[in-house]
């Protein structure tokens, strides 16, 4: 696989960043990451970090060579980092409500997946033309697709932030999925935070990556989201993939069966391979009694990941 990846995060104006972004390399495979930690509930920043170190420290678990149902693995990633989050922040003293949006991409064989919850978005260029890009769990986008505002009207709306999904919180994420993709020589992946594409409509972010450097590529659009937005300008945080490769010849592993994916059926397996019991909640009642121990919480539920993917992954065998 030849591509080029960059990724950066800016605090913007903000006294904090409460951003993550994070890329995972394996071979023949790539998992790209943005969270949003939402600053209007106490641990933002804490739920971003939970994220974005949850599902890559899943993908790194995976033992196969190939993941056969890539979509099914970004959805169980999210709830896992889901559970994860609530889990700490129930740990914490005073007990927290840490939330947060996420946007994932896995990029494996030439072909891209890619599932998200909240504002987090991800665009799809080719030949500096918009393909596609996630749509926002809000308010506002829902209005959008109903033909009540423009595109352009998005953006400056004052409703624009207001989330009708998130990571963590006492509420289920209900995740999109996209389809899966065969990517072409110069096709490039965007993932962002809602702080930069409410200060850069898409034909100015495809002019922003259209040069050869991919990292200056990156830093140009935070830089010009800062001049632009001013005071007013939020944390900022992008990934750029740009695939340099020639157009796979494998064949689609899911044919957009699992776009379609069963929220209900994907969050009971989740709890069935979290373990989710009387016994586990009764540990967790005790450790919620000891000091927070952030990175034991997360190995642990890595740990439980990783054992549930062994049962949904093919076993490899030998030729």
């Amino acid at each position: 696989m030849r591509y080029r990846v960059s990724h950066h995060s800016l605090r913007g104006a903000r006294p904090t960043n409460q951003d993550r972004t994070a890329v995972v390399e394996r071979h023949n495979a790539a998992l790209l990451v943005v969270a949003d930690g939402l600053g209007g509930h106490h641990g933002g920043e804490l739920a971003a970090e939970t994220c974005v170190r949850s599902v890559g420290h899943a993908f790194q678990a995976v033992r196969q060579p190939l993941i056969q149902r890539p979509s099914a693995f970004l959805a169980l990633s999210i709830l896992q980092a889901h559970n994860t989050i609530v889990r700490i922040g129930r740990q914490n003293v005073p007990p927290l409500e840490p939330r947060t949006t996420c946007v994932l991409c896995l990029v494996q064989g030439g072909y891209a997946y890619w599932a998200h919850v909240g504002d987090s978005r991800l665009y799809h260029f080719r030949d500096g033309q918009l393909l596609t890009r996630t749509q926002d769990h809000t308010s506002v986008e829902q209005l959008r697709q109903d033909g009540l505002i423009s595109d352009e009207e998005v953006a400056g709306h004052p409703y624009k932030s207001r989330l009708l999904k998130c990571v963590g919180g006492p509420s289920k994420p209900v995740i999109s999925l996209g389809e899966e993709t065969r990517l072409m020589r110069g096709d490039v992946l965007l993932l962002c935070s809602d702080g930069v594409w409410e200060a850069h409509g898409p034909e100015e972010l495809a002019k922003f990556l259209a040069g050869e450097d991919l990292e200056e590529d990156i830093e140009e659009i935070l830089l010009a989201t800062q001049r632009k937005m001013k005071a007013g300008c939020d944390n900022i945080s992008a990934v750029a993939f740009r695939w340099e490769d020639a157009i796979t010849r494998s064949l689609p592993l899911q044919g957009n069966e699992m776009v379609q994916i069963d929220q209900e059926r994907m969050w009971k397996d989740a709890h069935q391979w979290m373990g989710v019991n009387r016994a586990q909640q009764a540990r967790d009642d005790q450790r919620a009694e000891k000091p927070t121990d952030r990175r034991g919480s997360i190995e642990e539920g890595i740990s439980e990941l990783e054992s549930y993917l062994r049962t949904i992954e093919p076993k490899s065998h030998k030729p």
